[in-house]
């Protein structure tokens, strides 16, 4: 004979499944005629609560997860991460909750994460990346796993990102209020990540209004490829007189070519980067940047999962930057 589950129980009783729960939990408002009639159905049916189930059940909804979509479980110096994890369980702490972090890689394989989720190792998740395909997205939704996008927009979902498109356009007329003319962004350029292409785009249209030029090289986040890209604009016939970091990594990965290049830092050329990183402030020159509250942001993510971990719906959020002007430009 199979086991009697809760749902019998509710049937024997003529209340739903979540009446019988409240009464096993001792919910205070239910009442005593109704607790009467499930309490009388178990003993009749001989019911026994799974423990471990219940165990399980428990620590769904009071674990989150932190996915990361692209990174390197193995890249422990990235700022990036190690920034947005810290407040990430710094939050959820504050809230009563534990954390685990999982990470989806470049192959795109959703399986480790869907098989942590049908384990209930935890109960919703913040989707941190810019590498997650609206496809994926829908694939995880169709889980019914509780999910929040961080710093990454894709219709359909509740998400938090930042106005890229401003901060870029402002970066740009910083540079050309120093009297730039032609401006080079270090930037993936094959990237198809909305933070990717806002940047991108905002840094073209921005020249383009401006009447000065712009062009892009490419880099892939690190410091090493804005090294390299610096490298390689100073080794062709038209070097500009900015360069753009896409991110502080590689603002910094210039600063370090053009020292290497003799060049000087912002008389012969303007650098700049876009994080606002803490170490941004410890380069010489310092590096001046756009600051994206990557922590704020963070926090609010995790506030937004847990509003809809218990049935809410909140907004979408996008965050505005602001420029932090030092002496590299």
């Amino acid at each position: 004979m199979p086991p009697v589950t809760l749902r019998d129980v509710a049937r024997h009783a003529g209340v739903s499944h979540q009446t019988v729960s409240n009464v096993l939990n001792g919910h205070p408002h239910v009442l005593a005629t109704t607790r009467d009639r499930v309490l009388a159905a178990i003993l009749a049916l001989d019911y026994h609560p799974h423990q471990a189930a219940k165990a399980l059940r428990e620590a769904r909804v009071t674990t989150l997860c932190c996915t990361f979509c692209g990174h390197d479980p193995e890249n422990i110096d990235d700022p990036y991460r190690n920034l947005v994890q810290s407040a990430f369980i710094a939050e959820a702490q504050g809230h009563g909750y534990s954390v685990t972090t999982a990470f989806i890689g470049e192959d795109g394989d959703l399986a480790p994460l869907r098989q942590r989720f049908l384990q209930r190792q935890f109960g919703g998740t913040v989707l941190v990346g810019t590498t997650l395909t609206s496809a994926q997205l829908r694939t995880i939704q169709g889980w019914s796993l509780p999910t929040v996008l961080f710093d990454h927009a894709l219709p359909d979902t509740v998400g938090i990102s930042a106005d890229y498109a401003a901060g870029m356009a402002a970066l740009v007329q910083r540079h050309v209020a120093t009297g730039r003319r032609h401006l080079a962004l270090i930037i993936p350029v094959a990237d198809p990540g909305s933070t990717s292409v806002e940047r991108r785009e905002a840094f073209l249209q921005a020249c383009a209004q401006h009447g000065v030029q712009g062009r892009l090289v490419d880099g892939d986040w690190s410091y090493a490829s804005g090294y390299r890209a610096m490298q390689a604009l100073w080794a062709g016939d038209h070097p500009p007189d900015a360069v753009l970091g896409g991110n502080d990594r590689m603002g910094t990965g210039a600063l370090r070519a053009a020292h290497d290049l003799g060049l000087a830092v912002p008389a012969d050329v303007g650098i700049s980067g876009f994080d606002d990183f803490q170490f941004a402030q410890f380069t010489t020159p310092a590096l001046t940047t756009v600051r994206i509250p990557h922590g704020d942001m963070a926090r609010h993510a995790v506030r937004a999962l847990i509003t809809v971990l218990g049935g809410g719906t909140p907004p979408s959020r996008v965050v505005p930057l602001s420029l932090t002007v030092r002496e590299s430009a």
